[in-house]
């Protein structure tokens, strides 16, 4: 008899009609977090000697509620309509990121703006998605995770006056991370075709605004070297 769930050997069969295992069950449950193992796929477990749809597995419950949670989409933000509708430059001056523009440049970069909102819980980027655009927070705290094989880990919290999606947009990459709003956010979005045309027809502009992303990027690299220094130290001090 099996000492324990972590003992038992389990076999899938997958939708392409091959059957995969024996597998542990940490292995089985890897592969429900990569979605290779969904709800009706039918698995043989040792323990009872006989296949079963994973929905029916007590073991599979958790990690596949897990799964189907994270699928569910999520709300997305909304658009509220011209940035120049509805702020103005001295709202901006704010924001320390925004410290090197003068008032005729932010009053050119609200006019190629939009504002956007979202509700607490919501998806403002999904990785993988397009590099569309940028954000400027200007309201709410988001959170930067990311889910691998079932695991959530953040990365960073981001408030109000910074940037998320300045990466991906500049590199014409997908996005390599989830950002998720933490509260309600009220949000400054720069589509990737309005950063073009600032750099065709306000070079200026787009000099201050690139300096701006510079300086905030430079400060998580910063932060970033300095947790990497700590946690280096800290695991230093167990050896």
């Amino acid at each position: 008899m099996s000492n324990g769930n972590e003992e038992i050997h389990y076999k899938v069969w997958a939708s392409d009609n091959v059957v995969y295992g024996p597998v542990l069950l940490k292995t089985l449950l890897e592969w429900v977090a990569d979605g290779r193992v969904q709800k009706e796929t039918w698995v043989f477990s040792q323990e009872v000697n006989s296949w079963k749809p994973a929905k029916s597995l007590p073991v599979l419950g958790d990690a596949l509620a897990a799964y189907h949670a994270e699928q569910a989409p999520l709300p997305m933000p909304t658009k509220l309509g011209k940035a120049i509708d509805s702020i103005t430059v001295d709202y901006l001056r704010q924001f320390d990121s925004l410290a090197g523009l003068g008032q005729a440049e932010l009053e050119q970069l609200i006019v190629h703006c939009t504002i956007m909102k979202i509700e607490e819980g919501g998806m403002i980027m999904k990785k993988d998605s397009p590099g569309d655009g940028l954000y400027m927070i200007l309201s709410g705290e988001t959170r930067v995770r990311l889910v691998i094989s079932g695991q959530d880990t953040t990365l960073a919290n981001v408030g109000a006056g910074s940037f998320i999606g300045e990466v991906a947009m500049f590199s014409q990459t997908p996005r390599t991370a989830d950002v998720l709003a933490l509260t309600p956010c009220n949000l400054l979005f720069m589509s990737t075709e309005a950063f073009r045309t600032i750099m065709e027809s306000e070079p200026k502009l787009a000099s201050s605004v690139l300096f701006a992303l510079g300086h905030v990027m430079a400060d998580r690299m910063v932060a970033g070297n300095q947790r990497l220094q700590s946690k280096a130290s800290s695991e230093f001090l167990w050896l």
